[in-house]
Order: C-alpha cells, then sequence, then structure tokens
C-alpha cells in the first residue's frame, strides 16, 4: 500500500467517525431533545397564561448597596416567544416588575460627589431616583433625596441545540438584579425540574436548583464577598473624606466673605478680641528726674492755684 492509499484510508476512517458523531447527535435532537423541549414549552404556556389571568401578587426583593431594599410589583404581562430553527430551539420569558415606591426608602445624600455618586449608583439600576435637590449659589447640588422607582424588565431564556445536549438557562432580574446563568443535561429534565423552574419565575422561590457546593468554590464566593465588602467600606470612607474636605472648603468660604463684607463696610480689618488686644504702653520718666505729672496731677495743681485769696 503506498502512501496516497494510506493517506486517503486514514481521511475515511475520521469522515466515518465524524459522521457516527453528527448521526449520534441528531438521533439524540430528534429523539430526546425534541420532545423534552416542547414539554418545557407547553409548560412555560401554562404557567404564564395561568399567572396573568389570576392576577396574583408577586412581588421582587432587590438590594442596592448603599440605598436598600427595592420591592417590585410583577405586572400582569408575562409572554413566552419561541425561535424554532431547524436545529434548535429557544425560548423566552419575559415580564415587568413595576417599583413600588411606597415602600422605597427615602434618603437624604449631602455633598457634590456623593450625590454623584449615588445618581450613577441608581442609573447602573436603570432608575431615575432624585426627586428633589438644592443647589448653592454657584449650581453645585449641596442636598438631594433619593427614593427608587420605575420598572425592572424580567427575562428567562431557554436554549437547546442540536451539537449539545445541554440546556442553556439565563435569568435576568428575578431573584437579583444581574444574570443568573445555569446549566443542566436534556435527559435530566423532568416533571420536578419544570416545577422548580416554575417557581422560580413565579417568585416563590430564590433559587432554580439546589446544588452541591464544594469546599474550594464556597472559599472562593466568601473571598469574593469579603473583598466586596471591603471595596464598599472603602468607597463609605472616600465619600466621607470628600464630604468632609467639602464641609471644610465651606466653611473657609464663609469666613472669608464676612471678613470681606465687614472691611467693605469699615475700611479695616476687624480689631483682635480683648484677650489678643497689646498692652497699652505708658510713658517712660526721664532718667534722673521725677516722673511727669499726668494730666489729671496737672489740673489738681491749676485749679489749687485759682482757688487761692489774697490775704
Amino acid at each position: 500500500m503506498g502512501l496516497l492509499d494510506d493517506l486517503e484510508q486514514q481521511a475515511q476512517l475520521e469522515r466515518d467517525s465524524k459522521e457516527e458523531v453528527l448521526k449520534a447527535k441528531r438521533e439524540f435532537f430528534k429523539g430526546t431533545t425534541l420532545p423534552t423541549m416542547e414539554n418545557l414549552y407547553d409548560y412555560l404556556t401554562r404557567l404564564t397564561k395561568s399567572l396573568n389571568f389570576l392576577k396574583a401578587p408577586r412581588h421582587g426583593h432587590y438590594q442596592i448597596s448603599g440605598y436598600g431594599e427595592v420591592v417590585t410589583r410583577c405586572d400582569n404581562d408575562m409572554n413566552v416567544q419561541a425561535q424554532v430553527p431547524m436545529y434548535g430551539r429557544t425560548y423566552t420569558v419575559t415580564c415587568t416588575g413595576i417599583v413600588d415606591a411606597s415602600q422605597s426608602p427615602s434618603i437624604m445624600v449631602e455633598g457634590n460627589s456623593r450625590i454623584a455618586s449615588m445618581i450613577e449608583l441608581f442609573r447602573r439600576y436603570g432608575f431615575e431616583a432624585m426627586e428633589r435637590a438644592e443647589k448653592n449659589e454657584k449650581g453645585d447640588l449641596t442636598k438631594a433625596y433619593f427614593r427608587a422607582w420605575g420598572k425592572v424588565p424580567m427575562t428567562a431564556t431557554f436554549v437547546a441545540e442540536m451539537q449539545s445536549d445541554l440546556l442553556k438557562m439565563e435569568f435576568t432580574n428575578f431573584d437579583s438584579f444581574g444574570t443568573r446563568k445555569q446549566t443542566l443535561r436534556i435527559s435530566e429534565l423532568n416533571d420536578e425540574v419544570f416545577d422548580t423552574i416554575g417557581k422560580y419565575i413565579a417568585l416563590q422561590q430564590n433559587y432554580i436548583l439546589r446544588e452541591s457546593i464544594s469546599d474550594e468554590n464556597r472559599e472562593a464566593w466568601r473571598s469574593k464577598l469579603q473583598q466586596e465588602q471591603s471595596r464598599r467600606e472603602w468607597e463609605q470612607k472616600i465619600a466621607d473624606a470628600q464630604k468632609a474636605e467639602e464641609d471644610r472648603l465651606k466653611k473657609a468660604q464663609q469666613g472669608s466673605r464676612i471678613t470681606g463684607s465687614f472691611k467693605a463696610i469699615t475700611g479695616e480689618f476687624p480689631k483682635p478680641t480683648t484677650g489678643q488686644q497689646k498692652a497699652v504702653t505708658q510713658p517712660i520718666p526721664p532718667v534722673g528726674g521725677k516722673p511727669s505729672d499726668s494730666p489729671s496731677g496737672l489740673f489738681q495743681k491749676i485749679g489749687s492755684l485759682f482757688g487761692k485769696k489774697d490775704k
């Protein structure tokens, strides 16, 4: 057998192997993935219709570091959309959380830098939360009041493809701000898993699947939380230092304005206080002579002269 024959044989074996793998994936997608995803779509459709019809109160609770808890009430606009390409399935559940402003705390923030930081914080979450503000004569913000209000878009996405035996799930703004990602083997999807997904979407529980966490991952998460806490503490210290510096500059500016106003009226700076006045210098008597008469002594002598009578 020559070199060319050997290479062609190896290429054919590789093609056969890839074809076998592709055939197995097609059979799994057709026989397992498609029926399972159809069951999931049917479950999500019935779930959303029931929740919309019952108008059951569903509340979301979200924590914003530096502000507090934001409570939302889910609107009855839950909807399911399906994308059905030949070798994949994508289902998307959408709904809207309306912020309950009556349960949102109202906070007051002082200092231009701290107000700017709070504005940026709320914009990061999609809120315009500043209710009213006060400015100084330069137009800088000195005091502002914040209360969260607005809407929180909530999305759940389920994706399955022929090239993978996994169901990819993404949940955005359900139990916290941000996106939670999880994967599960298609073969592991059953009624129990559907039920726990439904409870999570209905805001009846704050987890999707219970997973065992290794000690290594638990320690890594604990370290990450500690770093996040330290970062927040340093940010608060920096904000407090900036506030103290702003107060110091404000007092200095007020003092300079008062001094300038006094000088504009009197033409001179205010005199030192009584305790800071210099001692008045007394006249020094001439050397070798008597002390000079004080003004009161001279008047007494003159008075005595005019007061004498001729005998």
